[in-house]
């Protein structure tokens, strides 16, 4: 027995010997661009060895000098290469006209074949990113691609801006998509003013820290089956951002170098305002230019009002406030490879100039990027990012220490210099307003964020057919606001009107994320007809928050906004620690490349639930089957590619803040600010935390993907229906027997079902002329199918009234308020004085939900010239505009200038039910005491047909650059955000005071959008 075994493991031994000995070649594949190509074929020819590529295009196969390697791609024509004496070799393929060529990256940053993905999903080039020429990264991507909604919050630097995918699928937790960037989970939250968006604005978000010179591409993941790999945070899909390597850019070995710079000049997009009518009431003249004070301009005209004799100056205080922005955007990056090699070193600088005085947003971004191969089967990359942005703004929305407040509210006849009265107080036209120019001088905010996003990935490939990969990644950042405000400033904040003693406060955020997976892949082709790739991993994921906030109220000695200069202080801080663990797989079957089955699976622990329901499982089936390639039509004129894909998915959702299960103690205030006389008291919460468990989303997916005209033309289109419950719904009424008078519940549920479409054209494709034009339109129907058990609504933005508002059986984002009355039909019902009936409750008088998206991007390239726009368009979707609520009352409003006339309100008398016939005379009583009193009359349609950009580009030829060290020169100019229709009265109806949350389509006293001019260069060397 003992010489059998001694037997056997001696042939082992030689069998593992032999394998040691056996000669192999690794290398690279890669396009005639330098671009990977993942999943290429490569076999000896006559031989059965056979391997494909991984990811990055690298292989490796046992072979022999004198061997003929067959490398074989999708979209490529096949190779034959004749192995010589070095173990190294670097393969170019050249592209198949005839065939599709498009990879693309996926979850976890695998590449793939588009043609084998069983789910929807497009790209976007770092080019068209780096074209749209936006501060905010995340505005590049509006109007590109179908099923996105991308909503930019304001006109002020440093705005933020959000992206939803597929409509809303949680009703209080993240509806914004997953940002990652190289395979790494980043933030793209906002931290927000710490007085609330309703008072005072918002902030960035993160995602505008990211620099579109250093994306190469980002990938769009629409549904759960193509997210479910990275996690129930990816239930919302995910946005995937590529960065630059530098290879294959240039002639190896050689650094290239790369300089661009624009600046570009933005104007404000502004309401419009009545010009004829002077400060006062009741056609009297108030002249607050010498003390008197009035808050309305139902005065007499100002065309031929005069005071002591000289005529009253009109004033435009709108465009007086406001100034032409300016921003100036440098990049200089270096970048080179060789044959084992990559590398890429990037700095640019952003600085922006606001059209408000003293606003502006600054933002330095370094970034490092290495790749080499360490081994011939070890490749390592590694990565990192640092950023540092500065913001000043002023305080936007319900807050009187907004200068808009008095800019869009002030009469056309005060002028607001000097800005003191002679004992040093504010110069004001009535008591009740600040004069904007001292607000410049003596309140601000500023917003302070240092950022490092360093990664590491280790790709180990012990086997021709296996990779093993270590990626670790983190993403910090600290971040300050300060905000200050000098005795004198007439305010409001949550707890009514500020004290005119000053305040001060500082609020210090610290966010550390950590993100470790590992993950073995195995990739293995059978006599050409099946590819079998497996892949299992492990994902840990660890989120640290650590929140600081003082404040100051009561400032002693004037200019000095310090906290010890404060009679009051009032502090509190947090620390917050979450963590995930996965475990997750993938198995992806390719037969005869025409037929895919996909399957993953995810099992998920979070810590913020509770143990009971900590660990959760979900998963994806899908299939596509290339109906082209069985019916043998790929060299069909018409029709050479289609594809059927459908898809099933079932993800989980932890949408559950930190500590959300406990039963916390808060500092009592039961009419008695706490500490008193040296005490302290703490009382419990009134909202019992029932232990939660995570939100669950289920989507089935249906698609059609075509290639027509020799890939002259592609038809892909999506339908999709998802449904999410168990969604937490806070607030849910308890008895009081239980202690409690409310409780957080998994209690909602909410659908989401549309189509998807996208079609690309190339009209123009010759040697020296090509037109590509891309359209997408996508229709997204929304419903909150239930609430708990007790609850009717559930507050997302703005007030009590007006505000927005989940309702059961309604879409998501209801505008809720005071509204008119109406019969059965929808009629007005009048009163007896010929004016509306106000109702005495509230109700929806709108709906934020847009009915359909649009968009259309057309590029002509003509020999070196370049010409593109992007259109960008939203039908429906309502947004109250809460400005006019005030300016109709107080007489600014452009709707006003048409005053004295007669008009007979469309509906019916109530008394009698007769069509109403009783004129009425649009004057000062009528819009204070009846239109501005109720919301409805601020609720209009959201609509907007934008030109979000259209360039004109030109690159001097090489001959023209031959003898003056230059590879290439581009001059450009770029248009950006020119609203061709809108039916919004205010500024722009793309617009949101709630910044990056999730009641959108609220807008009070906000920075106007602006529209720009930019003019750029950029050389190469």
């Amino acid at each position: 027995m003992s010489k059998q075994i001694l037997i056997a493991v001696w042939l082992l031994l030689v069998v593992a010997f032999a394998s040691a000995q056996a000669p192999s070649i690794s290398g690279k594949i890669t396009g005639k661009d330098g671009t990977p190509v993942p999943g290429a074929s490569v076999r000896v020819k006559g031989a059965n060895t056979g391997a494909a590529a991984t990811g990055d295009g690298s292989f490796k196969i046992t072979a022999k000098e004198g061997d003929i390697l067959v490398v074989t791609a999708l979209g490529y024509n096949i190779a034959e290469i004749k192995v010589g004496s070095s173990s190294s070799l670097n393969i170019t393929l050249t592209d198949n006209s005839r065939q599709i060529n498009e990879v693309m990256v996926t979850a976890l940053g695998i590449r793939r074949d588009k043609r084998m993905l069983t789910y929807s999903v497009e790209e976007i080039k770092g080019n068209a990113l780096v074209e749209a020429k936006q501060d905010n990264m995340v505005n590049a991507i509006a109007g590109k691609v179908s099923g996105v909604q991308v909503t930019n919050s304001s006109g002020v630097p440093g705005s933020s801006s959000r992206i939803v995918i597929r409509g809303s699928t949680s009703l209080v937790g993240n509806n914004q998509a997953l940002f990652v960037i190289d395979g790494v989970p980043m933030l793209n939250e906002e931290a927000g003013n710490p007085d609330g968006s309703i008072y005072s604005g918002g902030t960035t978000n993160r995602g505008g820290d990211i620099d579109p010179n250093i994306i190469e591409s980002i990938t769009v993941l629409k549904g759960a089956a193509a997210t479910a790999l990275y996690g129930s945070a990816a239930a919302r899909g995910a946005v995937l951002i590529t960065t630059k390597n530098g290879a294959a850019k240039g002639k190896q070995g050689r650094p290239n170098l790369s300089l661009s710079s624009s600046y570009s000049f933005q104007t404000p997009i502004f309401p419009k305002f009545q010009d004829k009518y002077a400060q006062g009431t009741g056609g009297e003249y108030v002249d607050g230019n010498n003390g008197e004070l009035s808050s309305s301009s139902w005065g007499p005209a100002i065309d031929k009002l005069s005071v002591n004799g000289k005529p009253v100056q009109k004033r435009n205080n709108v465009k007086d406030f406001f100034r032409t922005g300016h921003t100036s955007d440098n990049n200089i990056n270096v970048s080179g490879y060789t044959d084992r090699s990559n590398y890429m070193v990037s700095y640019s600088y952003l600085k922006t100039n606001g059209t408000i005085p003293n606003t502006d947003y600054s933002r330095h971004s370094m970034f490092v990027k290495y790749g080499a191969k360490v081994l011939d089967n070890l490749q390592l990359s590694a990565q990192f990012n640092y950023i540092q942005s500065d913001n000043h703004r002023y305080l936007e929305g319900n807050n009187f220490v907004n200068p808009l407040w008095t800019v869009y509210g002030a009469p056309i006849s005060w002028d607001p210099h000097p800005t003191t009265n002679a004992d040093g107080s504010q110069r004001v036209y009535r008591a009740g307003r600040n004069n904007p120019y001292w607000i410049l001088d003596n309140t601000g905010l500023r917003d302070r964020t240092n950022r490092i996003i360093p990664v590491i990935t280790l790709a180990y490939t012990p086997l021709s057919w296996l990779t093993i990969t270590e990626r670790l990644g983190a993403d910090m950042y600290v971040n300050t606001t300060d905000y200050h405000e000098a005795p004198g400033a007439i305010g409001w904040g949550n707890n009514g009107a500020t004290p005119i003693t000053g305040q001060l406060y500082k609020r210090d955020m610290k966010s550390q994320q950590f993100n470790h997976d590992l993950m073995i892949e195995a990739r293995k082709e059978f006599n050409n007809d099946l590819f079998v790739n497996l892949l299992l991993g492990n994902n840990i994921f660890t989120n640290y928050n650590d929140k600081n906030f003082v404040q100051g109220i009561g400032l002693s000695a004037d200019d000095l906004y310090n906290i010890v200069n404060a009679a009051q202080v009032i502090s509190n801080y947090g620390y917050y620690r979450t963590r995930k663990v996965g475990f997750y797989a993938q198995a992806n079957l390719e037969y005869r490349r025409m037929l895919t089955l996909a399957l993953t699976g995810r099992y998920d622990g979070s810590s913020v639930l509770s143990k009971d329901n900590q660990f959760y499982p979900y998963g994806s089936v899908s299939a596509g089957f290339v109906f082209t390639e069985a019916l043998k039509m790929a060299d069909n004129p018409v029709l050479n590619f289609g594809k059927v894909r459908v898809s099933y998915s079932a993800v989980g959702n932890d949408n559950v803040g930190p500590y959300s299960l406990t039963n916390a103690f808060f500092q009592a205030s039961p009419g008695v600010t706490f500490p008193f006389r040296g005490q302290n008291a703490y009382s419990l919460t009134s909202t019992y935390n029932f232990p939660l468990r995570n939100e669950k989303l289920n989507e089935f997916e249906v698609g059609l993907e075509t290639k027509l005209f020799r890939n002259r033309a592609s038809l892909e289109a999506s339908y999709f229906n998802k449904k999410s419950t168990d969604l937490l719904t806070p607030g849910s009424p308890l008895s009081a027997a239980t202690g409690f008078s409310s409780a957080s519940l998994n209690a909602g549920a909410m659908r989401n079902k549309g189509v998807e479409v996208t079609l690309g054209i190339t009209p123009v494709k010759t040697k020296d002329l090509t037109w590509n034009v891309s359209l997408n339109y996508t229709k997204i129907t929304n419903e909150v199918l239930n609430l708990a058990h007790g609850i009717n609504y559930i507050q997302l933005a703005g007030f009590t009234n007006p505000g927005i508002f989940a309702y059961a059986n309604q879409p998501y984002g209801v505008i809720y308020g005071k509204h008119y009355l109406r019969n059965d039909q929808h009629q007005l019902l009048i009163a007896d004085n010929g004016y509306p009936m106000i109702s005495s409750d509230f109700g929806p008088i709108g709906n934020v939900t847009p009915k359909w998206m649009g968009g259309l991007t057309s590029t002509l390239n003509y020999k070196g010239l370049t010409f593109s726009f992007t259109l960008d368009h939203k039908h429906g979707g309502d947004v109250i505009n809460l400005d006019n609520s005030y300016l109709y009352f107080y007489g600014t409003a452009k709707g006003t200038e048409n005053r004295g006339g007669t008009v007979v309100l469309p509906g019916v008398i109530a008394s009698n039910n007769k069509p109403n016939d009783i004129p009425i005379t649009l004057d000062e009583n009528y819009y204070k005491n009846s239109y501005s009193k109720v919301d409805e009359s601020s609720v209009e349609d959201g609509s907007y047909l934008k030109l979000r950009q259209v360039s004109l580009g030109y690159d001097l030829s090489a001959s023209l650059l031959k003898k003056t060290g230059f590879k290439s020169l581009v001059l450009s100019v770029t248009g950006t955000n020119f609203i061709l229709h809108k039916n919004y009265t205010g500024s722009d109806p793309e617009v949101s005071l709630g910044g990056t949350g999730n009641g959108q389509g609220f807008s009070n006293f906000m920075v106007p959008s602006n529209r720009s001019i930019v003019v750029g260069l950029k050389a190469s060397f």
